[in-house]
């Protein structure tokens, strides 16, 4: 009997006790992986130093807390399978039991430690998704995947595509950006196009079989850190589709902060560091004065400053603050004209899902924005590659040339003089642009938001974050962007009141999103060991569950949980409680 069906059997008979024998439910390709590889068996001691250093304290945190109503479940839906993450899945676990949800781990994959991690937090109920997979008996796509392939498709109609209100052409597209993140995307291909093919198939299958657990057991709320890829995505799109709740929690500007988001089938493709309409509206009614914008931009530059601003993706390492005339030499830059600067996104980055592009994808947008800039010599162009390449790349231990530069040097060519690079490695910090920027052009990157904040123009070419709140120069078209750009050097300043319309909205979005996280540290290794398996830690600040259970920032989280709140806000003169 192949270890496969063995897996199975186990799991449809209940004799689960079997899997723990064979490895804690790890896979055959992991064990195998161990014996042969000694960095797997580093990894694995390394992981297995934490869990025993660790076992403890966790334990004593979760031994008084409830269960939870056994109707209120809350599916804690493990994507990262990382100690850091699996560890935030546990405390997360416990602050819902506070109000009286029992949750339950949604295990994506045969991981040997997070059974065992999440065990520590007291979580006693599991999912495992892939024993839904294999109960499906599909064995052909559906009719309109099939046609689908067949019509030639665009991007833009990948991303519109639906099976079962899931947006199963978004996941593909992620699933295949991301296995081929140094590879253009071209569905012209037929490679390519096969490969989306195949992955709508599989897509197909995984819709299924969250169909199947959420029949099995349909959770009152999920709470996902991730759900970009398969099968996360498709859980996520599942419970969107049935009307189940849905909690996403993502990073901050802040190591200490995290920015919590309510999503259901209207909001799904919103950016979860973004503002609700609704938020937006009552940020706008908050009390407005010199002081408060002056924490802002203190907050600003502070934070680049010291380099805690986004520091959990290295931004600042290496790098310093320049004098603009520094910046305009280091860069050639014709100082009797102004300067329009590119701020590019990572190509395969997942916001590109967020909302809704003038082009089909990031490297589109950006090769049409630096043929617009080549044609207008009346300017400085800067095109500045995103800083989070630099540790992204090693995450991915690709040392090889940028896929930006490749394409541009592709379909572009040589670039004019008046047409600079910044590569992601540059010792310039990013804090130097502000002075040097006139014109600040992105598809929705944050940049644009703080750009605003210091009165420079922000020309966006998507919607999902922040356009159409009033302080940025949208445009409904490729073909209006382009002229835009194409004129550039005529661009309005921004006024007062749509600089004070930026600030609000930083403010809300730097200051009231994230939810502080005091009672837990986040602790990083330096970016030499980024992929080093305790690359990310979670660190206790409390002792015992009596403890856990008093802390403020952990009642906050729970309340906000249990609220139908779309936006976490830390409570300000709009009220307490935080706003909705």
């Amino acid at each position: 009997m192949k270890y496969s069906d063995l897996k199975q059997l186990a799991y449809r008979t209940g004799a689960t006790h079997l899997l723990d024998w064979m490895g804690v439910r790890g896979s055959v390709s992991e064990w195998a992986r161990f014996l042969v590889d000694a960095a797997e068996r580093e990894k694995w001691r390394a992981i297995r130093q934490d869990y025993i250093a660790c076992r403890e304290h966790f334990q004593r945190l979760s031994q008084a807390a409830p269960t939870g109503g056994p109707e209120n479940v809350a599916w804690i839906v493990s994507a990262l399978q990382t100690v850091w993450s699996l560890k935030m899945d546990g405390v997360i676990s416990l602050a819902v039991r506070l109000r009286d949800f029992r949750p339950v781990a949604v295990h994506l994959g045969s991981d040997s430690w997070s059974r065992r991690y999440h065990q520590l937090f007291g979580i006693r109920h599991f999912l495992h998704f892939e024993r839904f997979l294999a109960m499906d008996s599909i064995t052909r796509p559906a009719a309109e995947i099939h046609e689908f392939v067949r019509s030639r498709p665009r991007v833009s109609d990948l991303l519109e595509l639906t099976y079962r209100d899931v947006d199963v052409g978004r996941i593909a597209l992620s699933n295949v950006l991301n296995r081929n993140k140094f590879a253009k995307f071209d569905l012209t291909q037929a490679e390519t196009l096969n490969e989306v093919g195949s992955e709508l198939v599989r897509i197909q299958r995984n819709v299924l079989a969250a169909e199947g657990m959420v029949a099995q057991q349909r959770p009152r709320i999920a709470l996902f850190l991730e759900k970009g890829l398969s099968p996360a995505a498709e859980i996520f799109g599942v419970c969107v589709a049935r009307g189940i709740p849905v909690v996403q929690y993502v990073g901050s500007q802040r190591m200490d902060g995290f920015v919590l988001k309510r999503l259901d089938r209207h909001n799904r493709h919103q950016h979860p560091f973004s503002l609700d309409n609704g938020s937006w509206e009552r940020v706008k009614r908050i009390p407005w004065g010199p002081g408060r914008e002056a924490e802002l931009m203190r907050e600003f530059e502070e934070s680049y400053r010291k380099g805690s601003w986004f520091n959990r993706k290295f931004l600042h390492d290496g790098k310093r603050i320049k004098s603009a005339e520094e910046v305009r030499r280091q860069l050639g830059l014709d100082p009797t004209k102004k300067t329009a600067v590119i701020f590019s996104h990572v190509l395969w980055d997942a916001t590109f899902f967020y909302g809704r592009g003038l082009f089909d994808d990031y490297e589109t947008w950006l090769l049409e924005t630096v043929r617009a800039a080549c044609a207008n010599p009346r300017v400085n162009w800067v095109i500045k590659l995103h800083p989070d390449l630099v540790w992204k790349l090693k995450h991915e231990d690709y040392a090889g040339e940028l896929r930006d530069i490749i394409a541009v040097r592709s379909a572009v060519g040589k670039l004019p003089e008046h047409v600079r690079i910044v590569p992601p490695d540059t010792d310039i910090n990013t804090f130097s642009f502000f002075e040097i920027t006139d014109y600040c052009v992105t598809v929705r990157g944050t940049i644009g938001i703080e750009m605003a904040c210091y009165g420079v123009p922000v020309l966006t070419a998507g919607t999902g974050r922040y356009a159409g709140m009033g302080f940025t120069v949208d445009s409904s078209s490729a073909e209006e962007y382009l002229h835009r750009l194409s004129r550039i050097d005529a661009t309005l300043p921004m006024s007062r009141a749509q600089q004070e319309l930026a600030r609000r909205f930083a403010y809300a979005l730097f200051k009231l999103r994230p939810w502080s996280m005091q009672s837990f540290e986040w602790i990083k290794m330096p970016i030499e060991k980024t992929v080093h398996p305790l690359g990310d830690n979670l660190v206790p600040h409390v002792e015992d569950y009596s403890q856990f259970a008093r802390a403020e920032d952990i009642r906050r989280f729970a309340d906000w949980v249990a609220s139908d709140e779309i936006d976490y806000l830390e409570s300000d003169t709009v009220g307490s409680g935080g706003v909705s």
